[in-house]
């Protein structure tokens, strides 16, 4: 029996792996986290990894409208919603319309439970995104090898890992857009697989600062391996084509195009590049140096946001380029006009990444909608291919000479920008034994010496961004047994008129399990609805907080106010009746102490106060009674709520659902000279006085 070449063995594992991945219903999802930490479901957890609250773009917002779109049959508009938004939004969900045509990876929906289309979707970008960059690393070069292992390289960096599960689609599908251009086909056929990659590349996922930034590389590549395409009549087709992508998209997406445009937040963005810390672009060469093995930041910023595509693998070239062979890059006009055209398209990113380059100048190339730190997988993408050219077209010379170099430069690199700032973080050296064995590996075959280094750096990257993500089973995401706590929810939403009004339910998560919730995300503002429930606020300041893409968040405040650029909390109040406190003059001194509660928010008008009490009996018997000095010319409202950290932290003697909230108004958002809380069951009469944070006294229990 003849053994299998190399690449149909390689196909082969990639076929079993993804039948064990689907069959599992794994995905890259963080939706655990959300199950644990707000539902209380202590047992769901990722086979592998663990889930990221960091990522709660996904877990908040994509895989929930994804489950919100299955719940609503697959059809555009959300029926299960309180605002009834319209489902064609910027990230791209199996709604069942013409639009699904183009969104191949989602085809499963519909016709199989939707924890196996989940998956199959996260197995199927992971192909795409695999399979498109090494395809584009053979066009310069690569052979089969060294182009696979780029890929992984390219996948298994910080960009890439941390911004995987939502923005994986962004990076995965693009290296089919330009593909067709390199298939021996006829140009009718090359135009409209180009049109229909481009169209899906827009509905799977819509995000213009990562799309935007990417189509610059992707003309800088076709300009320099497919010139003719630049030529007329190639180049007229190729126009007509593009913009018949761009109109698809665009119609598509219409209501939300035109909506969106009229927002504050995204659509009153117009941005100028620079600003990108030296950290960052530090990180290309050195990518540990921000972060520890457990994924801690050490430099305070979110964790998503400083990664970027670092590789040992570009300081390690540099290092061992044969500079004596640069004439033959140099000498021959196509590796000179492919090395000048990368360097120069790198350096224009840089430019935009880096300099304070105004936005007028960056509407050039539609620079001005991306902001500089989005420029860097797109900038990665484009240092690779030139990192590897130049290597391949010069070779390299892997002696001790340069193996000492590397390692010198490796330590450096930590002893001078990690250890400062984390002296017992030493994961960035675990390179320099991974290296040295490369050397060991290229010092008997010297004609591996460039494939030894490149796996040394992909080995590390799969060691320190590989755990990132989970492998979380999509079965709980789609299939979800109640438990207390969402059995607690659906009373309340039905006790309210079908409208649940709950806190601390993230973005989209209520929705997505088929509530008609107050909470949400709505990516366009529905200002008819708000203005109906707060006709009193002065048109600037409604227009300031609601005319945004929206994570709303039910809070007892007074007023409705903006939390950040996508977040606003809306008063509790107007869509609930909450409890009132009974405010006593005196208690028994012999209470039994259970229960704490602390400040958590201060407005120039009130205060929230966030804690737990004692109680034992159902939830209609529980009642609040309050000692307060000086008194309050306003009642006290309160409101139950979920505590998932209680059971956790109490091995489930306290239950979750003995947390509240309370709100002190009227008192000009400063502490009351003393307060007394008691949790009391009505049904049995047992009072549980509620401790004292440290800074606020107790009142006497009785009065003197």
């Amino acid at each position: 029996m003849k053994s299998l070449r190399p690449r149909n063995l390689f196909i082969l594992i990639f076929l079993i792996a993804g039948i064990v991945y689907i069959s599992n219903t794994w995905s890259p999802s963080s939706y655990a986290y959300f199950l644990k930490y707000h539902l209380g479901y202590e047992d769901i957890k990722p086979d592998f990894g663990e889930a990221r609250p960091v990522r709660s773009d996904e877990w908040a917002v994509v895989t929930p409208m994804t489950q919100a779109t299955v719940n609503n049959g697959f059809e555009r508009f959300n029926k299960t919603s309180l605002y009834q938004e319209d489902l064609r939004i910027n990230y791209g969900l199996p709604i069942a319309d013409w639009g699904f045509v183009f969104k191949p990876t989602m085809w499963l929906y519909g016709w199989t439970n939707p924890a196996y289309a989940y998956s199959f979707h996260w197995f199927a970008i992971f192909s795409l995104f695999i399979a498109g960059y090494a395809f584009l690393f053979k066009r310069f070069g690569a052979s089969n090898n060294t182009a696979l292992l780029l890929s992984f390289s390219l996948y298994f960096t910080g960009f890439s890992q941390f911004w995987w599960n939502e923005k994986g689609p962004l990076v995965a599908m693009f290296p089919w857009v330009i593909i067709p251009f390199f298939l021996r086909i006829k140009p009718i056929w090359q135009l409209l697989l180009f049109y229909y990659a481009a169209v899906a590349w827009l509905l799977t996922n819509l995000y213009p600062p990562v799309q935007i930034s990417l189509a610059f590389v992707g003309f800088a590549i076709l300009v320099l391996r497919l010139p003719k395409l630049f030529k007329l009549p190639n180049l007229a087709f190729l126009l007509i084509f593009a913009m018949l992508a761009a109109a698809t998209a665009a119609l598509y997406h219409y209501d939300y195009l035109k909506a969106t445009s009229a927002t504050l937040y995204p659509g009153g963005r117009h941005l100028d590049g620079g600003g990108v810390p030296s950290r960052f672009w530090l990180s290309w060469f050195f990518p540990a140096i921000n972060f520890s093995w457990s994924y801690k930041d050490l430099i305070g910023i979110n964790m998503s946001e400083i990664g970027s595509v670092g590789m040992y693998y570009y300081i390690s070239i540099l290092l061992v380029l044969n500079y004596r062979n640069f004439n033959i890059l140099w000498n021959d006009p196509i590796h000179r006009k492919v090395f000048i055209g990368l360097s120069i398209a790198f350096a224009m990113q840089c430019a935009w990444m880096l300099l304070p380059i105004p936005a007028n100048i960056g509407m050039i190339l539609l620079w001005n909608n991306v902001q500089s730190v989005r420029m860097q997988f797109a900038s990665g993408v484009t240092l690779t291919i030139l990192a590897f050219y130049t290597a391949n077209v010069t070779g390299v010379v892997f002696s001790w000479q340069r193996l000492l170099a590397i390692l010198i430069t490796a330590a450096a690199g930590w002893l001078l920008l990690k250890y400062p700032i984390a002296p017992k973080r030493w994961e960035d050296l675990t390179f320099l034994p991974m290296v040295a064995i490369a050397y060991l590996v290229a010092r008997k075959k010297p004609h591996l010496a460039h494939t030894s280094i490149l796996m040394a750096s992909l080995i590390f990257g799969a060691l320190f961004f590989g755990r990132f993500n989970p492998l979380q089973s999509a079965w709980p995401i789609f299939n979800l047994q109640d438990n207390l706590v969402v059995d607690y929810l659906r009373k309340q939403e039905k006790s309210n008129n079908n409208l649940l009004v709950a806190m601390d339910l993230p973005g989209s998560t209520a929705n997505g399990l088929g509530f008609r919730s107050l909470s949400h995300v709505t990516p366009v503002p529905h200002l008819d609805f708000w203005k109906k429930h707060f006709p009193e606020l002065p048109e600037g300041e409604f227009n300031y907080i609601f005319n945004r893409y929206s994570h709303i968040n039910p809070y007892p405040a007074l007023h409705p106010s903006l939390r950040q650029a996508d977040s606003l909390e809306v008063p509790i109040n107007h869509f609930l009746k909450m409890k009132q406190a009974l405010v006593v003059s005196s208690y028994s001194p012999d209470l039994q102490r259970q229960g704490f509660f602390s400040l958590e928010k201060t407005y120039e008008d009130a205060i929230v106060l966030n804690g737990w009490g004692g109680w034992q009996g159902e939830m209609a018997e529980r009642a609040l009674e309050i000692k307060i000095q000086p008194p309050l010319p306003q009642p006290i409202e309160w409101i139950t709520m979920v505590r998932t950290d209680l059971p956790l932290n109490t091995d489930n003697e306290i239950s979750a659902l003995n947390g509240f909230r309370l709100t002190l108004s009227g008192n000009r958002g400063k502490m009351p000279d003393c307060l007394s809380m008691i949790a009391v069951d009505k049904k049995t009469g047992e009072r549980n006085l509620i401790v004292n944070p440290p800074s606020v006294p107790q009142c006497e229990s009785m009065d003197r």
